[in-house]
């Protein structure tokens, strides 16, 4: 008899306990649900308006977002790891940061559509120079680009394009125009 009552007493201390979990289960996987179905926008909104770290990782203040822009713009491309370098290159000859991964976007699609070993994705004279590294080639890159071009005042991709892709003028421009989306790409990430 006693272990009836026991069994009992269980059953009424135990089911409100195991209903109140399966309750708050089914509410929070109705709440994701709810935002896969809203989208991820009100979830992000949400998430920027309870962030305020304004710019901060782990305490350090990120003040120049163009590596970011650019590892995002290569992402899964074999420059992706080189961002920071690019900018760099870019800061030093004076650049619009945009152009080199720009043009490694439109000739090579980042650098896979060239063999690893020619670390060629600029397509420099039709693809036939070999660089050493990935550090060379975006070094030479920025360097031609400042004193052949930028420093002859071409400095839009309309204006370089006749010099760097001369067969692209018969095409009514088509490289200037995607490298001018790849620069509107590179703005709005």
């Amino acid at each position: 008899m006693f272990r009836k009552i026991a069994i009992v007493f269980s059953w009424f201390l135990i089911t409100p306990i195991a209903l109140a979990f399966l309750f708050i289960l089914i509410n929070q996987h109705n709440k994701i649900d709810y935002l896969a179905k809203v989208g991820p926008s009100i979830a992000a909104q949400n998430y920027s308006q309870n962030n305020q770290l304004d710019g901060q990782v782990l305490g350090v203040e990120i003040s120049d977002m163009r590596p970011y822009y650019i590892a995002n713009f290569l992402k899964n491309t074999k420059l992706e790891p080189y961002s920071h370098y690019m900018v760099e290159v870019a800061e030093n000859y004076g650049l619009d940061y945009r152009l080199i991964p720009a043009i490694a976007m439109k000739e090579s699609g980042g650098g896979n559509a060239v063999p690893e070993s020619t670390h060629n994705a600029w397509g420099w004279e039709n693809g036939r120079t070999v660089f050493p590294s990935w550090e060379v080639a975006i070094d030479t890159v920025g360097r031609t680009l400042k004193t052949k071009y930028v420093d002859r005042g071409l400095t839009t991709p309309e204006e370089i394009m006749p010099v760097y892709a001369p067969p692209q003028i018969t095409t009514g421009g088509k490289w200037a125009k995607d490298i001018n989306r790849f620069f509107e790409k590179l703005t709005t990430l």
